[in-house]
């Protein structure tokens, strides 16, 4: 008997210091979850005794003794006395056998957790306690729009939020909307696991100034939470784009005169997108000393997409000539959401000729001559009038610019409307293309079929160059005409615009010649220093490549700084006039400026023949006749 007791004092001295030895831990991850999700409970001990089995009873009490559920739990100490087991709670649900309530993390508040050690002995009740929260909220930043950002009418705002779970993962089973000025937006998720967009375009009649954004988002098991930001609704600006003026016959001109009538055509289009189509608009007429001498009243022919004046402006004998300008005074168009523009005047120049009395310019020295000439006879005057002008051909221009035009370098060709500057471009590509030099044209002026069918009459055929791709064509026009369809959709974006040029110039092999027909859209649509800065990157890119850049412009349709501006930038400047004298118009080119050239600055007539482009005039005896002016 006394051996027998001595055995059990032993073991149970034994057990109690492997137990009076050991420490207990108990921890839930993650300690703070939503509705329904798991939690992970691990019980973890240290400086028992190695290959034991320890067992635990764990207790899980719900907020405020709602419900409670245990679970057995048992593992063998490893070589240093210590080891780990976890579960999970409350799935899977069989593991666990339900004391009260249910097995649920479905009440919102603080589980407590017991841990009871069953084994080795002696048993003990809780050597280790913890909590874990149960939440509804979920997480949910808004990451576009900024808050403060200024949004316009008219433009689309891309709505983004980031929603994350209490465990701060991101909701991927989730849903969300935003709040508009107009109601709820539907946010889709995104490629990003979390994210959750959608875009709201911002209507012209909405309300301008704070919008708060408001996201809410959710997640399965009845959890939810939202989030905001405020930005700003500011008014759209319109804008005058391709302002030009027509005479009676709806031909495109800037030159007028006596008892000549024009008229007026624009588009209106919005800062953020889109155009107005609805409306009157009255356009100020100014004369050259700048005063307001009339007002056209335009309305919106909705087949052409542009407002026009049905009622013109007749140009009368006692109208100065000169420069005349249409004029949008700034802030004078408005639509009818109070959306106004445009932000600064636009202006539109266009140039009114009046008759010269020929009697108060001829000296007696002509009328000496005139007189011989009838002195002489008949046949004398004929010859004067009719045989003594011969034509020479386009080259002859390469002895007033003192040579070819030699790349690398740009040419600006100037004059008044009708003068020929589209003409002499055109001339020129062509000539360039039949010499094997790969060419482009930037089209401002009309459709490239167009421009094809000019071409032709003159006897020009690009069809060839076109197949080949010696000739490349960017049709900027159709843009300008509103047909949305073409490679540009903006005329004035002049990032894209510079982005097609270099695509152009990169497919084509060697040094190449483009030509941009013509400048007087863009200064009619743009900011004059955004032109400028224009013409000057698409030069730049141009001569890089060891090409020529040759762009026409309409006299007037530029202001002047700009102009001396561009005239400073440009390599050669070539000055076209048309003069008109009695019923005849008469046409003249004059080289201004040409690089490291002797030039003649003469001014030189010349005719633009049907079927074989511009010939130059030449007398056949030098009569001593001063130069048409």
């Amino acid at each position: 008997m006394i051996c027998i007791a001595l055995s059990i004092l032993a073991v149970v001295f034994t057990t109690d210091k492997a137990w009076g030895a050991a420490s207990y831990a108990v921890s839930a991850v993650s300690s703070t979850l939503n509705l329904g999700q798991n939690v992970t409970i691990t019980v973890s001990w240290n400086g028992g005794t190695a290959g034991t089995t320890y067992a635990f009873k764990v207790t899980v009490t719900k907020p405020g003794g709602s419900g409670s559920a245990w679970t057995s739990l048992s593992s063998l100490a490893n070589s240093t006395g210590g080891g780990a087991v976890a579960i999970t709670y409350p799935q899977p649900f069989g593991s666990w056998t339900m004391v009260s309530g249910t097995i649920n993390t479905d009440i919102e508040g603080t589980y407590g957790v017991s841990v009871d050690k069953t084994s080795p002995n002696p048993a003990q009740t809780a050597v280790a306690t913890t909590s874990f929260a149960v939440t509804h909220l979920i997480s949910i930043t808004i990451t576009t729009p900024g808050g403060g950002t200024n949004l316009y009418r008219g433009s689309g705002a891309t709505i983004t939020a980031l929603l994350t779970d209490a465990r701060g993962l991101p909701v991927s089973t989730g849903s969300a909307t935003a709040t508009t000025p107009k109601g709820t937006l539907p946010l889709s998720q995104g490629a990003q696991l979390g994210t959750y967009s959608g875009q709201y375009i911002i209507q012209l009649g909405d309300a301008i100034g704070p919008w708060n954004i408001t996201v809410t988002g959710t997640l399965a098991g009845g959890n939810y939470g939202s989030s905001f930001i405020v930005v700003t609704i500011s008014s759209a600006q319109l804008i005058v784009l391709g302002l030009a003026t027509t005479n009676s016959y709806q031909a495109p001109t800037s030159d007028f005169n006596s008892g000549d009538s024009l008229y007026a055509t624009f588009r209106i289009a919005y800062s953020s997108s889109g155009f107005l189509g609805q409306g009157t608009f009255n356009i100020q007429v100014r004369n050259p000393s700048g005063a307001p001498v009339a007002n056209l009243t335009s309305i919106y022919d909705s087949n052409r997409g542009l407002y026009y004046t049905p009622s013109g402006f007749q140009i009368t004998s006692s109208d100065p000539a000169g420069t005349w300008d249409l004029v949008f005074p700034a802030n004078s168009l408005n639509d009818p959401y109070g959306n106004s523009g445009p932000s600064t005047p636009v202006t539109y120049r266009f140039q009114v000729h009046q008759p010269v009395n020929p009697v108060s310019t001829i000296s007696p020295f002509y009328y000496a001559i005139i007189a011989l000439a009838i002195g002489g006879g008949l046949g004398t005057t004929v010859f004067l009038k009719r045989f003594n002008e011969t034509t020479r051909p386009f080259d002859d221009l390469f002895k007033l610019t003192g040579g070819e035009l030699q790349p690398p370098m740009s040419l600006m060709l100037a004059g008044n409307a009708g003068a020929g500057t589209s003409t002499l471009g055109l001339q020129l590509l062509y000539r360039d293309l039949k010499a094997g030099k790969p060419c482009g044209l930037l089209s401002y002026d009309a459709f490239p079929s167009e421009v094809q069918k000019r071409m032709r009459g003159m006897g020009w055929d690009l069809t060839p160059y076109l197949e080949k791709g010696e000739l490349r064509v960017l049709d900027i026009y159709s843009a300008l005409a509103g047909v949305e369809s073409g490679t540009i959709r903006d005329p004035t974006d002049f990032t894209e615009i510079s982005i097609q040029v270099t695509n152009m110039l990169d497919k084509t092999k060697g040094p190449t010649t483009v030509l941009l027909d013509s400048v007087t859209p863009i200064f009619n649509s743009a900011q004059a220093k955004d032109c400028v800065n224009f013409l000057q990157v698409i030069a730049a890119k141009v001569k890089n490549s060891e090409g020529k850049f040759i762009f026409t412009s309409t006299k007037g349709s530029m202001p002047e700084d700009a102009r001396l501006t561009i005239e400073s930038l440009v390599d050669g400047v070539i000055d076209l006039s048309l003069v008109k004298k009695g019923k005849s118009l008469t046409r003249f080119l004059q080289v201004r400026k040409m690089p490291g050239r002797e030039i003649s600055s003469a001014e030189t007539e010349f005719e633009i023949v049907p079927g074989s482009g511009i010939l130059f005039l030449k007398q056949r005896i030098a009569l001593g006749f001063p130069a048409k002016k």
